[in-house]
């Protein structure tokens, strides 16, 4: 029995292409090109053909049935579609923070944001889809239509799919529109946005599945009524890729963006927002907390800042001889602060800049910034869900011997990594299985464990001093969002 499992990111279109008995038999990915995905925005049709055309080659390449597709998405994207179901615009991602303005406004209602958080496990943020409307309504965006409906990245992928209107319940929690007890739409919410329900999909669990259309059939060439997956968010997909359903067990992602996460069964909300709750599926919730910046922030110093003058090798072989002690700090806010301050208005920098520092030293800043906001989101986190008792990694930082080292000196925590190339896609993989009967739950996929990082104790003195110099740069530049 073999699975498609399709992804489409903030950067790239993803396929894999999974066997019971052979394991992974192939794997694919195409970069958006710029006028398709600018990462905070993208062209819907863009990144659906991106995705078709990268499914096909793979499943040209790989030449096996497929028994069932398996779909990944990113959280947080809002598209707005106009009375005939047709992109009214591009779709806003995650990283679109044009709504700022508008949630910083509310946010200063504490107890407006309590009762919003409370309900959603959402923090009132510009990331999120209930107030990038909100502000889309207010500012009378052309894109809105009064009759027209609210959909998203992985809703218009499945829809061109399948033909059918739905979402996850996993896909829902992250748009401040679903209440995270109930995992129904939360009317109170809706009549506070100025939202109907019919503007919305219907929400299902993770495990429905519709016809693959003759359409879609026919440019994939695959055989129609394969049954597709509803789409999963990349967040929860990757704790299902990693074997992490069970409570206690504790993924860390360092991509495009950054988050460390925990499977609950219950809502996990602490009293003051420093921390995110949505669902994943099967009953458990995620408990987690990311941050907007992390390799955009790598790519950013590299291409940018640096001018592209050497590769990510080279300046990590510069970093490794930096002098720790004194090289300089930075703040990865380049994209705004998620967790766990929530201010989308935040901006980064480097400080402590000194004439004889070079490329070398500010790339090792950037690398040891986010991981220090990581560890700031890890602090608050444990505080509410309990200290894990592995944590599991995966994303671009397992390209870097030296960052994963960081980390693991960091945390103080040994980390595992990954033997999977995508392991999101692979979750959506998984799903699709369970979809086709091949398992009976997410949770009996457990991958072969990666390399154990094992911390230096000598290391995490060091970075004890680094850290509480950054947080004082952190504290010294919070322009008073809350």
């Amino acid at each position: 029995m073999n699975v498609l499992a399709i992804e489409v990111s903030t950067s790239s279109a993803k396929a894999l292409i999974f066997s019971v008995r052979e394991g992974i038999k192939g794997v694919c990915s195409i970069p958006y090109s710029n006028n398709v995905s600018d990462v905070v925005t993208q062209d819907p049709d863009g990144i659906y053909r991106t995705l078709i055309e990268c499914a096909r080659n793979l499943i040209e390449r790989v030449d096996c049935p497929i028994d069932g597709i398996g779909l990944g998405s990113t959280w947080h994207s809002l598209l707005f579609l106009d009375r005939h179901r047709k992109p009214a615009g591009r779709i806003k991602t995650w990283a679109n923070t044009e709504a700022a303005p508008t949630a910083y406004r509310y946010r200063r209602d504490e107890e407006l944001k309590l009762w919003f958080y409370r309900k959603t496990g959402c923090m009132v943020h510009s990331i999120y889809p209930v107030w990038k409307y909100i502000h889309a309504k207010q500012q009378g965006y052309r894109e809105l239509d009064s009759e027209g409906y609210l959909s998203s990245q992985a809703e218009y992928v499945f829809e061109k799919l399948t033909g059918e209107v739905a979402v996850s319940t996993s896909i829902a929690s992250g748009t401040g529109f679903m209440n995270i007890h109930t995992l129904e739409w939360d009317q109170e919410i809706l009549d506070f946005a100025g939202v109907k329900k019919s503007q919305l999909a219907p929400i299902f669990d993770l495990e429905y599945t519709a016809p693959l259309n003759d359409e879609a059939a026919k440019e994939l060439g695959l055989k129609p009524g394969t049954p597709v997956v509803l789409p999963g968010p990349d967040g929860a997909l990757n704790q299902v890729g990693a074997g992490a359903m069970e409570e206690g067990i504790m993924t860390m992602s360092v991509g495009t963006s950054g988050a460390i996460r925990i499977a609950s069964g219950e809502p996990v909300l602490p009293r003051q927002p420093s921390t995110w709750c949505y669902y994943a599926a099967e009953g458990k919730r995620l408990a987690g907390a990311a941050i907007s910046g992390a390799g955009n922030c790598v790519e950013w110093f590299a291409k940018k800042a640096n001018l592209g003058k050497v590769d990510y090798r080279t300046l990590d072989d510069l970093a490794a001889r930096t002098d720790r002690e004194d090289a300089p700090v930075f703040l990865p806010f380049l994209y705004g602060e998620r967790c766990p301050g929530w201010d989308d208005g935040r901006t980064g920098g480097f400080f402590d800049v000194k004439g004889h520092h070079g490329a070398g030293d500010l790339h090792y800043a950037v690398l040891e910034g986010i991981l220090f906001n990581l560890y700031q989101c890890y602090i608050a986190l444990t505080e509410v869900g309990g200290t894990p008792r592995e944590i599991r990694i995966s994303g671009g930082i397992e390209n870097s011997p030296l960052w994963l080292h960081m980390a693991a000196d960091i945390f103080q925590r040994e980390i595992y990594t990954s033997n999977i190339e995508h392991a999101s896609t692979m979750g959506a993989a998984v799903a699709a299985l369970k979809a086709v009967g091949a398992i009976e739950d997410l949770n009996a996929f457990q991958p072969e464990p990666g390399e154990k990082i094992i911390p230096d104790e000598k290391m995490g003195q060091k970075y004890k001093i680094r850290f509480e110099i950054y947080m004082d740069w952190y504290r010294k530049t919070a322009n008073g969002g809350e």
